[in-house]
């Protein structure tokens, strides 16, 4: 299955608005069958302290807890160890040639649908 990738952080939106677009993308992609999901949160390089990064890891947590998505992982702990790691290849092959994840970019995340 194809790998989908959406960045909530290059549109200099605000928390709320990032975690409002991941929502909306989610639920959209969820629809259309997709399992896997890549999403550009951010590290908070650029000296915010990862604010989207920190509500998106939240986010997650509390859709896993009400059985929205099934599992994610942030991608600086994509590791040959990772059983998130292990279940999303399974389901996207595509995940394993792209860059970001095996650069353990904590930038990003990867969410199973």
């Amino acid at each position: 299955m194809q790998l989908i990738t959406i960045d909530i952080k290059s549109e200099r939106q605000t928390v709320a608005e990032a975690i409002a677009q991941f929502l909306v993308e989610l639920d959209s992609y969820k629809k259309g069958g997709f399992k896997v999901m890549k999403v550009i949160h951010g590290y908070g390089s650029h000296g915010v302290g990862g604010a989207i990064r920190q509500a998106f890891l939240k986010k997650c947590e509390e859709l896993k807890r009400r059985n929205v998505i099934e599992d994610y992982v942030c991608c600086d702990s994509w590791t040959p160890k990772n059983i998130v790691r292990r279940i999303a290849i399974n389901y996207c092959p595509d995940l394993l040639a792209d860059k970001d994840l095996y650069l353990l970019n904590p930038g990003c995340s990867v969410i199973i649908i």
